[in-house]
């Protein structure tokens, strides 16, 4: 059950997750004119916040979802969260390019910051949940 529990937890997790960046990232991309992943340029700092930095914060966003969610193992749906967008990103080619590269280890740092942010709001939901 407790499985179970973690992994519904980090797929409710990973759809907020996905639906927000659907809804925040495209607005981004058109208000800075941002036709093809090709178009963004790692100088710009707008582009960075947009392309790499929000994506990531909507996935942190997800994994304290997931922690609400399960409160019996935060950490590993937190995590699950931004592993499942890690299989987005090599379900689809990815070019040999600076973007790709800097999206990857986005990703990966945006996975780690899920599970913590998991675990945290476990802790917190527990502790408020002892006190009354």
């Amino acid at each position: 059950m407790r499985t179970f529990r973690m992994i519904w937890a980090s797929a409710a997790g990973w759809m907020v997750d996905y639906f927000l960046t659907m809804l925040i990232v495209p607005l981004g991309y058109a208000a800075l004119r941002i036709d093809t992943p090709t178009d963004i340029q790692l100088t710009n700092p707008l582009h960075i916040v947009v392309a790499l930095i929000l994506p990531a914060l909507m996935t942190i966003i997800g994994g304290g979802v997931a922690g609400r969610l399960s409160l019996e193992n935060p950490t590993p749906a937190g995590a699950l969260v931004g592993g499942w967008g890690l299989l987005m990103l090599f379900d689809t080619p990815l070019e040999q390019n600076n973007f790709s590269l800097a999206m990857l280890i986005t990703q990966c740092v945006a996975t780690i910051g899920a599970a913590l942010m998991a675990n945290y709001i476990a802790k917190r939901t527990l502790q408020k949940s002892s006190l009354e």
